[in-house]
């Protein structure tokens, strides 16, 4: 009679707590209203594009940096600002600041890290024309989609928390300098020295890097670095986007680029980057606001929801 009660009371609870685990899982899944994200994305898209270029010492660059340092007030469990100083090779050096969003998320663990950097080329070094080749770009595409995509991911953790701890990074630096001076890519490689003298425990269990992902003709091929770093993140990737029939995901591999998860694939953790770089406008004065498109950034952003919620 006791052993019969006693398996009884056993069975409710385990019926209770398989409840309590599908309604929370219910819950964290929930559906959002993808249009709005999409119209947020598509706004901020158009402010920093307003602001013209935005690398360090210009007036879009101090606007951008006070729109991501107020989101973050607004959304993120924490703010970070890591400043950095970078010489150059005049004897000069620039101030720069790395900012990171931190959320918590309902569980223990290494977090998540998604980064973008979000300054933009100081000269069109891809134009024909020496003259013109001496211009700052405008960056809509290459700095300014990344960022807006995760100043709309930033909303949505603020509004549907995920169980795993995330983490944004915008990135300054990632385009700063002349091809093979050593000035690119500054932000993303202070973080990966930052990490290194933090406990492993602390570091992100894996980096995935948006850019260049919101133009009109939208086309994401595997990028090769990424396929050596962190080839189970990619097929996590790959599978929401099949499952979300996003055609912009080309599960095939088409170039090698360096950009700015390869600092933290040297130190061995899993990173990857997410970018088409068939883009005819790249580093040129042409990369502005009507080569994009909402509909880009709205499935870059569903898919990368879709991998946080299944982490």
């Amino acid at each position: 009679m006791n052993k019969i009660r006693g398996n009884r009371i056993c069975n409710y609870f385990w019926s209770v707590s398989f409840f309590l685990v599908a309604f929370f899982q219910t819950v964290n899944a929930q559906p959002y209203n993808s249009e709005k994200y999409s119209k947020v994305m598509w706004n901020y898209l158009e402010v920093l594009s307003e602001f013209g270029p935005r690398y360090v010492e210009t007036e879009g660059y101090e606007k951008t940096l006070r729109l991501i340092k107020r989101l973050g007030g607004e959304f993120a469990d924490e703010v970070l600002e890591h400043t950095f100083f970078v010489k150059q090779h005049d004897g000069g050096q620039r101030k720069m600041v790395n900012i990171e969003f931190i959320f918590n998320g309902n569980a223990e663990g290494r977090p998540i890290l998604l980064g973008a950097h979000y300054d933009t080329r100081p000269f069109a070094d891809q134009e024909s024309d020496p003259v013109l080749q001496t211009h700052p770009i405008i960056g809509s595409n290459d700095g300014g989609s990344g960022t807006s995509v995760l100043l709309g991911l930033a909303q949505y953790l603020k509004e549907y928390p995920v169980r795993q701890p995330v983490r944004l990074l915008f990135f300054d630096g990632e385009d700063f300098g002349q091809s093979g001076s050593g000035e690119m890519f500054l932000g993303s490689k202070y973080h990966a020295n930052f990490l290194r003298k933090e406990s492993r425990e602390t570091w992100p269990q894996a980096v995935i890097i948006v850019d260049m992902i919101g133009d009109k003709d939208l086309e994401i091929f595997k990028e090769t670095h990424s396929m050596a770093s962190g080839p189970k993140i990619l097929d996590r990737i790959y599978n929401v986007a099949k499952r979300m029939n996003s055609f912009q995901f080309n599960e095939k591999s088409k170039y090698t680029i360096q950009d700015d998860h390869l600092p933290f694939a040297g130190l061995g953790i899993p990173s990857v980057v997410l970018i088409d770089f068939d883009y005819p406008y790249w580093h040129k004065l042409s990369d502005t606001l009507d080569k994009c498109s909402p509909e880009s950034l709205s499935v870059v952003f569903s898919v990368l929801v879709g991998v946080l919620l299944e982490w």
